[in-house]
């Protein structure tokens, strides 16, 4: 009897202590918001960083009468985009849609993310000054003069930690942007000051839309002298360019880089997208490398009406390209197998860890 009491104390204490253990493992990990709750960053798996659910650009309420959002038609075409990404492994996707555009819907991804096992991040930020929504904004800033700083970190901040609205979704990164490749203009460099105190409050990551073929050099520098991260930084849309200089200046910064506009081909064909992203990789660079397509799977309004070269150049922008056409090709071109791997899962992990 004694033996049998012996075992099971002895038996009672290494399961209390294995629980004692994954319990301090989990409150240790980085914990990383999704539209359905805190996940692992270990968990995230096969990752898109830039891809868009549903977007439209603003103004789009003023043909709202004619074309309205359809929730119904864009769920529908959701799932079946992301049954699509699903049979080439892909885990999580981060939706890059901003506050000041159409199309960011967190009640969709919740529906989404329920229907499909699929992890979404949804964002919080601003567009760039040409294609977002300023006039908020630069009416305070330039008509009354008020100091939209602290308004502006204060939206960022609320809903990384408390909430999107009332849709209980909590923003799990911060994006930002620059119009062109000039000077940043005031307003925006108002905006990425305040993502960088964002991130400092809260620890998310910042991601970045570049209209290029420059800017993202400006962007780095100006998180840089702000204080950020650059670790927790992804300098987005350098397949804007073809220049492997300009992408090698870039992570010079110590920041993140994304080739994410893969299929864009009206920016750059994706033979010349892949042949950079192979000599860099070459170059040691894969470990701060990611790749996206910046996808829109639901536009919101009247449907576009691309002229035909601008539809063969298209023709790839989808969910599935980078798994079915551009990592082939990358191997083709001596990629390894592990270098994919840190590009598609590593790296968005560790954009997360700050490693």
């Amino acid at each position: 009897m004694k033996g049998k009491q012996l075992f099971r104390t002895t038996f009672r204490v290494m399961v209390l202590s294995a629980l004692i253990l994954s319990f301090a493992l989990t409150a240790c990990a980085t914990m990383v918001n999704t539209v359905l709750g805190p996940v692992p960053a270990e968990k995230l798996g096969t990752t898109l960083v830039h891809e868009h659910f549903v977007f439209a650009y603003p103004g789009w309420s003023a043909d709202a009468t004619i074309a309205p959002y359809d929730f119904s038609e864009a769920l529908v075409t959701n799932l079946g985009v992301i049954e699509a990404a699903q049979r080439h492994g892909i885990e999580t996707v981060i939706d890059a849609t901003t506050n000041d555009v159409g199309g960011r819907d967190p009640e969709l991804y919740k529906v989404l993310a329920k229907a499909t096992g699929l992890n979404i991040i949804c964002s919080t930020g601003i567009y760039t000054e040409h294609e977002g929504s300023p006039a908020y904004f630069k009416t305070r800033q330039e008509w009354y003069g008020t100091d939209i700083t602290k308004m502006i970190s204060e939206i960022f901040i609320t809903e990384i930690t408390k909430g999107i609205g009332t849709s209980g979704v909590k923003a799990g990164v911060i994006k930002v942007g620059t119009s062109g490749g000039g000077p940043i203009s005031r307003y925006e460099t108002a905006v990425l000051k305040e993502a960088v105190v964002a991130q400092k409050a809260t620890g998310v990551p910042i991601i970045t839309h570049t209209d290029g073929p420059a800017g993202g050099v400006e962007q780095a520098e100006l998180f840089l002298s702000e204080g950020a991260d650059p670790k927790k930084v992804m300098i987005g849309h350098v397949s804007n360019s073809g220049d492997i200089n300009y992408h090698r200046a870039i992570l010079e910064k110590g920041v993140y880089i994304a080739f994410d506009r893969i299929g864009l081909d009206i920016y750059n064909p994706t033979q010349v997208i892949v042949e950079n992203i192979a000599q860099l990789c070459k170059e040691g660079y894969a470990n701060r490398i990611m790749l996206s397509h910046d996808t829109v799977n639901y536009w919101i309004g009247r449907p576009y009406e691309p002229p035909e070269p601008a539809l063969k150049a298209l023709a790839d922008w989808r969910i599935d390209h980078i798994s079915r056409n551009v990592i082939p090709a990358l191997k083709e071109r001596g990629v390894t197998d592990e270098q994919i791997r840190i590009m598609m899962v590593e790296n968005p992990k560790n954009l997360f860890l700050g490693k």
